[in-house]
């Protein structure tokens, strides 16, 4: 076997970098990893983008190759796309645009080679790797459980820079293009083969050998691969006028909700039209141009920084001490222990779920089957899959035997004294000493449930929210007593069930409902003194909520909201009165959702049962005049900010980061912003101060802003 790089020529450039080895075999085969062998993650840096052109502009010039395979440095990675470091680092559109056209070009030189180019698919192919196999010929896929694919670079406030738009839009159509890059899907290989990104799905051991077929395939015919027209529907709406009405609905959805706020999806949208409107290089230089223009935006640049915090996260269950939880047990079959439950089947973990009630155990296994019907709709998981899911989660009135649990538990009512009982009853059962012992309270003290435990440093807060299939946030909490090791597997067991962990002091509200209680709490005063709850919602779902704190009320139920308002009050009796609203909807039986309705009804449309709950109190309180849209913004969010900044000076949290990611991913303050933290400088701290001082004096001391929000502005 020759190898390029041991053996330059004097009609080939100088020998490529080994961050791309290349070997050329005896039948012309030229085999370019896209990293070395050590590299169990690549990216696509400047250095290895420069790497790539120079071994393309070699292969070129090399009359022995005959064909081109394109592959990854080891099983299980392709390459995980552009480096995010790089994009973090440009800051002016040109610059942006520059750095587009070069990779782009660089690509290109595949798509430029006289001979076929087929990629070798295994592990992650997203953004630019799969930009980058796209100008390849054909795509063989492995059927890797890490095979994932896609372009999802909106979730990054950008667009496809190196070709995406244009040549996806082409090889699939406008349609499929569109539901692919405008929300940033990433595909298993199944469903990337049903939609066109890859031309063949092999085993994962025979991933080399059936792309060497394909090139031999393709040498024999002699000629490079021809692209597959598009029919059908396809064709229709992407190469004929008819293309207006997908881009209608597609601009139509863009118009709602949060996607409003997202400038990357539209510009996306109008890129891929661009691919059956202008001639290739017309559209590749708007391409590129988009890319410069988004990368440079604070959306962007807010993104961006979430991405890092998210990785920062994820990175907490490597610590010393993590063990991996193989067993576990989940004490109480509600909405709660249901999900995590479900989820723990889900992620590959047995479980057993135990609740004294059959229903409820029924109602949680419909639960995960109804959700893993849904899957099986989609096509993203087989029958048998499923089956397997739903057998790893055991249901059971009694506990039975506990010596082989490693994890247990609890996901039952806000009592102390019931959570406190259910843990003597596992140790008094035999509970292991090894056994992490976790609660999922939202509010109630970690190390008052750990005041009897033997060996009380295993005790651990693991805090998931609602639902919590869907929420991405889970609050480890750290008592007094609770060791690092604890901690390090609590935080390896959420990145496992694909959670962002973060680390929280045993403290009251912990972090989110802490920074939450001044937000809906506020929310209901507005309420109770005239302002109308769509009001309320609309100001806040323009500044960028994903619900308004009326519908979040209704969702966690005024019930929940009682209970933690009860406990905030006692541990912060000056700042977080509990509003009587709260009371009088639980004495109403107005719930929220899950009763009937609140301020809404039961689908989030229209008046709900507490309206007649909150006419009565404001006629008992005398409803003043309705708040502008400037009072709202003030009076909701800047105690939110301030009660973030007295968390982090009372070391709830490590860090602005931690503040960050767990007020996006807790309670879904905008992640374009990047986080409180960067939207609170870009407000102005001072700002924030003086409109908080003036709120103290005009409408209530709780205002009044802590001293260190106040150090902090005058820095």
């Amino acid at each position: 076997m020759n190898d390029t790089t041991s053996q330059p020529r004097n009609d080939a450039p100088a020998p490529p970098s080994a961050l791309v080895p290349c070997t050329v075999d005896a039948d012309g085969i030229a085999e370019v990893r896209l990293g070395r062998p050590d590299e169990t993650v690549v990216t696509l840096t400047r250095e290895r983008i420069l790497a790539l052109a120079d071994t393309f502009a070699a292969l070129a010039r090399d009359p022995r190759v005959r064909g081109v395979l394109i592959a990854g440095p080891c099983p299980g990675m392709f390459c995980a796309g552009a480096d995010i470091n790089l994009i973090a680092a440009i800051d002016t559109p040109a610059e942006g645009a520059a750095a587009a056209a070069q990779g782009r070009q660089t690509f290109q030189l595949l798509q430029q080679l006289k001979v076929p180019v087929v990629a070798a698919i295994e592990g992650p192919c997203v953004g630019g790797a799969l930009e980058l196999a796209l100008f390849c010929d054909v795509r063989v896929a492995s059927d890797h459980a890490a095979t994932q694919i896609g372009l999802p670079e909106v979730k990054l406030g950008i667009v496809p820079g190196f070709g995406g738009t244009q040549n996806l839009a082409r090889l699939v159509g406008l349609p499929t293009a569109l539901d692919l890059i405008l929300q940033g899907k990433l595909l298993k290989p199944k469903p990337a083969l049903k939609q066109g990104l890859i031309d063949r799905l092999v085993p994962s051991p025979r991933l080399l050998q059936a792309a060497r077929d394909e090139l031999q395939k393709q040498i024999a015919k002699g000629r490079k691969h021809r692209r597959r027209r598009l029919r059908g529907a396809a064709f229709w709406l992407s190469k004929t006028p008819l293309r207006a009405l997908a881009a209608r609905a597609a601009r139509k959805e863009l118009g709602k909700g949060q996607a409003r706020f997202y400038p990357a999806p539209k510009a996306a949208l109008e890129l891929c039209l661009q691919a059956f409107t202008l001639p290739p290089a017309q559209g590749f230089e708007a391409e590129a141009k988009a890319l410069g223009e988004m990368i440079a935006t604070p959306v962007s640049k807010g993104l961006t920084r979430l991405f890092f915090l998210t990785e920062r996260s994820k990175k907490l269950g490597k610590g010393d001490g993590a063990r991996n939880l193989t067993r576990t047990m989940v004490v109480g079959g509600g909405v709660m222990g249901a999900g995590i439950a479900g989820l723990l089947a889900q992620k590959g973990c047995p479980v057993r779920l135990c609740d004294v009630s059959g229903s409820a155990l029924a109602r949680a296994r419909a639960r995960l089957w109804q959700d893993l019907g849904k899957r099986l709709r989609r096509r993203n998981l087989e029958r048998h899959e499923a089956q397997a899911i739903l057998d790893r989660m055991a249901t059971a009135t009694e506990w039975g035997n506990l010596r082989g649990v490693d994890l247990w538990l609890e996901a039952v009512v806000e009592d102390l004294g019931v959570k406190q009982k259910l843990i003597a009853e596992a140790i008094a059962r035999g509970l292991p000493e090894h056994a992490l012992i976790a609660t999922n309270t939202s509010s109630l003290p970690v190390d008052k449930m750990a005041a009897n435990v033997p060996n009380p440093e295993r005790v651990v807060g693991i805090h998931f929210f609602n639902p919590p299939e869907k929420m991405p946030l889970i609050e480890v909490i750290r008592g007094p007593r609770t060791s690092d090791a604890a901690i390090a597997t609590a935080c390896k067991l959420a990145v496992r069930l694909g959670k962002f962990p973060i680390v929280v002091k045993d403290a009251p509200g912990f972090l989110v409902n802490r920074c939450l209680a001044p937000y809906l709490n506020e929310a209901a005063r507005l309420l109770v003194t005239g302002t109308d709850p769509e009001a309320i919602d609309q100001a806040m779902l323009d500044f960028g909520m994903p619900m308004g704190p009326c519908r979040l009320l209704d969702e966690i139920g005024y019930d929940v909201a009682a209970k933690v308002s009860d406990v905030m009050h006692k541990a912060f009796p000056e700042r977080m009165v509990p509003n009587p609203l709260f009371a009088a909807m639980v004495a109403a039986k107005a719930l929220g959702s899950k009763s009937g309705g609140g301020m809404f009804a039961v689908d989030g449309k229209g008046p709900g049962p507490g309206r007649k709950v909150l006419a009565t109190l404001r006629e008992q309180a005398g409803a003043g005049p309705t708040a502008s849209r400037s009072e709202l913004h003030t009076r909701l969010l800047y105690p939110m900010i301030d009660e973030a900044y007295r968390c982090l000076d009372e070391g709830i949290v490590a860090s602005e980061q931690d503040l960050d990611l767990g007020l996006v991913m807790g309670i879904g303050f905008p992640p374009f912003l990047g986080g409180i933290t960067p939207f609170a400088t870009r407000e102005g701290l001072q700002v924030i101060v003086t409109a908080l001082d003036s709120l103290a004096r005009t409408v209530d001391p709780r205002f009044a802003p802590a001293d260190g929000l106040r150090r902090r502005a005058v820095q």
